[in-house]
């Protein structure tokens, strides 16, 4: 996962594909500062665009999925919203 790119209250994300089995869908998961699971969003391709985030600072990880399942997730990657 890259990092994000944050405009106003739009947080732009995009990651690039691991090697192996390639993915047919990703799991993103955004944390609270404090560790609670705020939102899991599935998702395709490799970029997704969310409007409307509210102000805060959040943990992301990704989840590639495939036929042989769930990837682990990737590095958390911090993400601010002012």
């Amino acid at each position: 996962l890259n990092p994000p790119m944050v405009s106003g209250s739009t947080v732009g994300l995009s990651w690039t594909p691991g090697t192996g089995s390639a993915p047919t869908s990703y799991v993103l998961t955004a944390f609270a500062s404090g560790g609670a699971v705020l939102a899991t969003v599935p998702l395709t391709g490799t970029s997704a665009s969310f409007s409307g985030v509210p102000s805060g600072s959040y943990l992301l990880q990704l989840v590639a999925v495939n036929v042989l399942g769930s990837s682990p997730p990737s590095s958390p990657v911090p993400l601010v919203v002012p």
